[in-house]
């Protein structure tokens, strides 16, 4: 965790889901269930494609936008909007004359256009390549989020987050914003014993279609400048490239080594441990 950073600003707002609780496993975890709906053979094929993706040696990335209708991956500026190059799966790059020039987070359908900001997303995106529907996908993510409530070791207490909340949470305005819905982000909030740092829970958000719209209305609500207001979060697309774009900073939880874009606003953690 970088506390310098954090504490530069008045107003800081948490995605919850892979951004206040610890650990990874949860994506492996889908990924299995996806794989029970394809043949062994296949099965080796998904791992082959996930196991690339992990090591950064595949065209779907964080970041990238996959295109459903085409089964291609294309790179995406977040700041112009341009999507600017499309590769197949076998990394070749190819020529669409019929696609947009652009793509607004309001377009992304996440059936023909789909944001890849987090680890949910690269399992996502090989599965429709197998041909598994968004359907069965999404049966597979609520299966999962469901073994997560009930097995161990998936819903991990982020080691001294909620010592170092405890500590700010008096001079700072903490906001959680996330996609879950209301019952589900209190009681998950409530289980990592942190909703009582929190003065404001944005829930159902539909990030990132509907990020900066919500940013925006925390700025008016709060009277605050952009420049004094941290977006803190894993996911590039949802959290990250819409506070860039309001003149906000932002906080990245990820393994990347290299920033997807120039700024001095923007910061990579891997963790927002405290040890």
């Amino acid at each position: 965790m970088d506390k310098q950073f954090l504490e530069q600003h008045d107003l800081m707002i948490f995605d919850l889901d892979g951004t206040l609780y610890e650990g990874t496993e949860h994506f492996k975890l889908h990924t299995e269930n996806l794989k029970g709906n394809l043949s062994a053979e296949e099965q080796q094929q998904f791992d082959e494609h996930y196991n690339a993706i992990l090591a950064g040696n595949h065209p779907v990335q964080i970041g990238k936008i996959y295109d459903g209708k085409r089964d291609l991956i294309w790179t995406w500026d977040p700041f112009t909007e341009e999507l600017t190059e499309a590769r197949d799966w076998n990394n070749d790059v190819v020529k669409i004359d019929d696609a947009p020039s652009k793509i607004k987070a309001s377009d992304f359908d996440f059936v023909n256009w789909v944001p890849i900001g987090d680890g949910w997303w690269p399992p996502y995106a090989i599965a429709r390549h197998f041909g598994i529907t968004v359907d069965t996908i999404q049966a597979s993510y609520n299966k999962t989020k469901e073994q997560m409530a009930e097995l161990d070791g998936f819903l991990n207490q982020t080691p001294g987050l909620k010592e170092y909340l405890e500590s700010i949470y008096k001079d700072h305005t903490l906001i959680v914003c996330t996609n879950s819905d209301e019952e589900d982000a209190k009681r998950l909030l409530e289980f990592l014993e942190l909703d009582k740092y929190f003065v404001e829970l944005i829930s159902w958000a539909r990030k990132p279609v509907y990020t900066k719209q919500h940013f925006e209305d925390v700025l008016d609500r709060h009277n605050i400048k952009p420049e004094r207001v941290l977006s803190v979060g894993d996911n590039f697309m949802n959290e990250i490239a819409p506070a860039l774009q309001l003149g906000m900073s932002a906080m990245w939880l990820t393994d990347a080594k290299v920033k997807p874009v120039d700024d001095d606003r923007l910061v990579l953690v891997e963790t927002l441990s405290d040890q």
